[in-house]
C-alpha cells in the first residue's frame, strides 16, 4: 500500500468518529429535553398537589368559621331556642307536623296560665304569646291579622277554644214550631223514624241537634206540615235578644227565607202585626213558602229597599 492510500484511510476514519461524536451529542441533547419535560411535570404536579393543599385548607378555615358563627350564636342570649324547634317542625315536603304543633300549643298555654312559676328564665310572656300565635297560624291556617284581632278580642286560652270550636262540624239544627206541635211529641215522631237526637242546650226549649237520620231531615211529613224549621243555633240567638211579645208590631227588614221571621211570630203567638220584607222580589218566595208552612198568619210580606222604611 502506498502512502498516499494509507492518509486517505486515516482521513475516512476521522470523518467516521466525527460523526459518532455529532450522534452522541445530539442523542445527550434530545435527553435533555427530555429531562426537562420531566421536570416540568413534576412541577406541575407539585403546584397541583399545592394547589388542591391551599383549597383543602380554605375549605377547613371556612368550615371553622361555620362553626364558630353557630357556637356565637348558640351562646347568644337573644338566641331563640323556641324559633328552632318551630322550624324542626317542617318535616319533609314543607308539610307541619301537627301533632308536635298542637303540643308546643299546649305547652305555651300551660305557661302562661302560670307564668311566675313555669316560664323559662329570660323569656318574655310576650315571646310566649309570639310563639303561640306562629303556631296556631300553622295549625289552623289563619293569617297573622285576623289571629291578631282575635287575641285583642279573647285570652290567649279562650282563642285556642275558639279555634279548636271552630274545627268541628256543627249538627244539623232544628226549631220546633210551637204553633202547630211540643218538642217532646216532635222529638218522639222524629225518633219512630230513625232519627238520632238530643236536645240542643239548656238555653233553649225549642231546639233539637241531630245526629244522625235514616230519612231526609228536609223532607219528612212532620217537616212539610211545618211542625219544624231547620235553622242554626246562632240565629235563634237574634230573636231572644228582641224577646217578641204578644200584639207587637215588629219589622225583619231581612227576612228571607224566614227562620227567624217564623220564630218571632211563633213567639208573638200569631198576634199583633209582623212586616217581612225583603230586597230581592226572588227570595220572597222561598219566604211566603215557609211563612206558609209553619202557619204564620200575622204577617205581611213586602219587597222593598230597607232604607225606605
Amino acid at each position: 500500500m502506498c502512502i498516499r492510500d494509507r492518509v486517505q484511510e486515516e482521513e475516512e476514519v476521522d470523518i467516521e468518529d466525527e460523526e459518532l461524536i455529532e450522534n452522541e451529542d445530539q442523542d445527550d441533547h434530545q435527553n435533555g429535553e427530555d429531562g426537562n419535560g420531566y421536570e416540568q411535570d413534576e412541577d406541575q404536579i407539585e403546584n397541583g398537589d399545592a394547589e388542591s393543599i391551599d383549597e383543602d385548607a380554605e375549605g377547613e378555615a371556612e368550615e371553622g368559621d361555620e362553626q364558630d358563627l353557630e357556637l356565637e350564636g348558640a351562646n347568644n342570649d337573644d338566641f331563640n331556642k323556641e324559633k328552632l324547634l318551630t322550624d324542626k317542625l317542617l318535616r319533609s315536603n314543607n308539610q307541619p307536623d301537627l301533632a308536635l304543633i298542637n303540643m308546643k300549643i299546649q305547652e305555651d298555654l300551660q305557661v302562661l296560665g302560670n307564668f311566675t312559676k313555669q316560664r323559662e328564665e329570660g323569656k318574655t310572656r310576650q315571646r310566649y304569646i309570639n310563639d303561640l300565635k306562629e303556631n296556631l297560624g300553622l295549625l289552623y291556617g289563619y293569617n297573622e291579622e285576623l289571629i291578631e284581632l282575635f287575641f285583642q278580642t279573647f285570652n290567649p286560652a279562650e282563642c285556642v277554644q275558639f279555634f279548636q270550636a271552630n274545627e268541628e262540624s256543627r249538627p244539623v239544627v232544628i226549631r220546633t214550631n210551637t204553633l202547630k206541635s211540643k218538642r217532646r211529641d216532635l222529638a218522639q215522631k222524629l225518633i219512630s223514624r230513625g232519627v238520632n237526637l238530643d236536645p240542643l242546650a239548656d238555653w233553649s226549649k225549642v231546639g233539637l241537634k241531630i245526629y244522625e237520620s235514616k230519612v231526609p231531615v228536609g223532607a219528612t211529613t212532620e217537616y212539610l206540615c211545618g211542625h219544624y224549621m231547620l235553622q242554626s243555633a246562632s240565629s235563634f240567638l237574634p230573636v231572644m235578644a228582641l224577646a217578641p211579645q204578644m200584639n207587637e208590631k215588629i219589622l225583619d227588614m231581612a227576612a228571607s227565607p224566614g227562620g227567624k221571621t217564623t220564630y218571632i211570630a211563633q213567639l208573638m203567638r200569631n198576634t199583633g202585626l209582623l212586616v217581612a220584607n225583603d230586597f230581592k222580589k226572588d227570595r220572597c218566595k222561598s219566604l211566603q213558602f215557609n211563612l206558609q208552612r209553619m202557619g204564620v198568619n200575622n204577617s205581611i210580606i213586602t219587597n222593598y229597599d230597607g232604607r225606605k222604611f
